[in-house]
Order: structure tokens, then sequence, then C-alpha cells
């Protein structure tokens, strides 16, 4: 049974390293009914999968450079489940170790870290390895996805079945853990011990809250069109209306994300920017389209509904930017950048949670 499976995952590295979406499978009608379930589980709709049935797949076979030949010539004994491909899958080593990147001023009651690319099994170039986010259009299936998550947690020391990642659609909306869940929203917020709450990025800023005073925490996914929307005073909006938080007394860190350096936009976004803090518009001669300073007018927005200079952590006040890098050129690529990668961008993810009792 495992056999099988490692041939299909096989068949998927070959074409991900190649950059390949289309795979030919050379098989029979009856072993092909028994596969396919593991095909689904690894192959998405970004991959055209042909199959080409023969009497005997046993044979020497050719196709075209643009497709992958792959030949399934052995029949699974057993109906192979969605837990069979788990346990497969965590038997393969990663590719690098889970190394979080975590803020100075976050006190020791919560846990706390910003994922990199680094610790995962994505094989595609611009989804490895560490990608935290499932999409059905893009190469990494719900099952590598998972195990990646298992991954982070497993190496961070939280619950990955207690783990919730914001269901970003770049509005305000907030979700409070315990309550019914909105089909989308940009933010969490919970006070509850051992919940893990994370906010998605790949050039938007995930944001972090931490309240130690009535230990409560929040994570905000915030693009352009988010931080326009006021998704980090919703955010914190909800934690003082469900759960006391005083703005003054919260903690804010701004994870890795797209800097000045490299975020252009168009000249309506730009005025849209420039109505809110006209300093956070960048024109620099040479370059065509202006650029937007997101860190500068989320530290402004932040500290209009209150929070301190001082409580946010965003390395623009002196001091080394050990979390808010720039996703897009960083030198060592260490994050996804949508603007860099392209449509097949992957996912890193900033989270946070309240220690338990120990």
């Amino acid at each position: 049974m495992m056999d099988n499976i490692k041939k299909v995952f096989h068949a998927k590295c070959e074409a991900d390293k190649k950059g390949k979406k289309c795979i030919s499978v050379v098989t029979t009608p009856e072993i092909w009914e028994k596969v396919k379930p593991v095909y689904d589980l690894l192959f998405t709709k970004a991959y055209e999968i042909e199959t080409v049935f023969v009497e005997d797949p046993g044979g020497t076979y050719e196709t075209s450079s643009e497709r992958e030949l792959h030949v399934q010539d052995a029949s699974p004994e057993l109906p192979i489940t969605d837990s069979h491909v788990s346990d497969f899958l965590r038997q393969i080593p990663s590719k690098g170790t889970v190394s979080p990147m975590v803020s100075a001023i976050v006190p020791d009651i919560f846990y706390h870290g910003f994922s990199t690319r680094s610790g995962g099994l994505s094989l595609f170039s611009s989804l490895s390895s560490l990608n935290l986010n499932f999409n059905p259009n893009r190469r990494d299936p719900r099952v590598v996805v998972q195990e990646n998550r298992y991954r982070l947690a497993a190496a961070c020391g939280f619950d990955v079945e207690k783990l919730y990642i914001a269901k970003a659609e770049h509005g305000s909306r907030v979700w409070v853990v315990g309550k019914d869940p909105p089909d989308a929203y940009d933010a969490i917020v919970t006070n509850s011990p051992g919940v893990t709450i994370a906010a998605p990025g790949a050039d938007c800023i995930p944001m972090l809250f931490a309240d130690p005073v009535n230990q409560v925490v929040g994570a905000a996914h915030s693009g352009w069109r988010g931080t326009l929307a006021g998704v980090a005073a919703e955010t914190l909006r909800a934690m003082a209306e469900n759960f006391g938080t005083v703005t003054c007394d919260v903690l804010a860190v701004l994870g890795p994300s797209i800097g000045p350096c490299c975020f252009e936009v168009g000249e309506d976004v730009a005025e849209k920017f420039a109505a809110v803090q006209p300093a956070c518009v960048v024109r620099e001669e040479g370059k065509v389209k202006p650029t937007i300073d997101l860190r500068k007018v989320s530290r402004l927005l932040l500290e209009q509904t209150g929070v301190k200079p001082e409580n946010i952590d965003d390395g623009t006040q002196g001091t080394e930017a050990t979390v808010t890098l720039c996703t897009a050129c960083e030198p060592e690529q260490r994050f996804f950048s949508y603007r860099r990668d392209g449509a097949q961008f992957g996912t890193q993810v900033g989270f946070i949670g309240i220690k338990g009792a120990e």
C-alpha cells in the first residue's frame, strides 16, 4: 500500500521539480480505480491528469516534453484512505528546520512566532517548503498543508488541533473563538489558554496582539485593503468588548511583510493612503509608480486607537527589525511573497497563544 502512495508522491515530486503541471498516467482501468483516490489527495486543480489505459502497463512509454510520464503498474491490496497518505507523509524528512522568528516585546505568559519558509514538505519552488495555506488552484494539496501545519505545531509546542488561521478576505471582520465564525474573517481573538490563533501573510502584514493584563490575544491579516478598512482597530475593539482589554495595555507586533522598498501601487491606491498619512506614500525619482509604507500607516492607526508607541514592534523605532522584514526582497528569501513569486505563492503565518497552567 505504501509503495503505491510512494509512487504517486514521487510523480508529484518530479513534476514539481521540473515545473510541469501535466501528468500522463499509464495504467489499466482496474488499477486506476484503486489508485485514483491517492491522485485526488496529492494533486490539485493546478495539475492536469491524463490517463492512458493499456492492457499491460509494464512496457516502455514516451510522452511529450511538457508532460511528466508516470507508469502505475501495481494495484494496492486494500483501499487507500486519507490516513494512509498522512501516515506516509509523516515519515518524509522536512526540508530544513522550522525556524520561527519572535518579538522581544511579547512577555513569557504567551507563546508566539512568525513562520518562515523552512521546515516543511512542499517541493514546488515558490511553495517550498513550509507553505501553510491551502488553495485548490495552487500545487500544494490539503494533506501536505496539514502536514506542514503539524510540523510547525510540533516544533513550537502547541496543539495543531487547536490552531485557527484567519480565512482572509482583505476586510476587517473579526472572529471571537467560541462564537459562530463568519464565512471569512481577517482577524481572530481569544482568551482561551492553549488555543493558537494565526494570521496568514505573503506580503500582507500578519499582526499579533497581546494583552498581558487580561491575558487576551489577537491575530490579524492586514493587507492594504484591510489596513484602510481598519482591521487593526476592529481587532482591538473585539478584544475590549469581549474580554475587557484596555488598548493602552496592548502589545502589537507587525510581522514579515512587503516594505516600502517594494510595495509599488497605482495612483488610486496611493491617494487613499495619502488621505490617511501623506508621509506613508513614497515617490522616488526614476520610479514610475509610488510605493506605500504599510508599516508606517499601521503604526499611525494603532497609535490613534490608543496603543502606546513603545508597545509597537515594527522595526521603525531605531531598533533592529527582527520580525518586520521585507517579504519581497529579504536577501535570503526566507519568506513567501506574492509580489515576487506570482500566482503559485506560499503563505507564512504569525501565530500567538496563551500558555496554560504548568
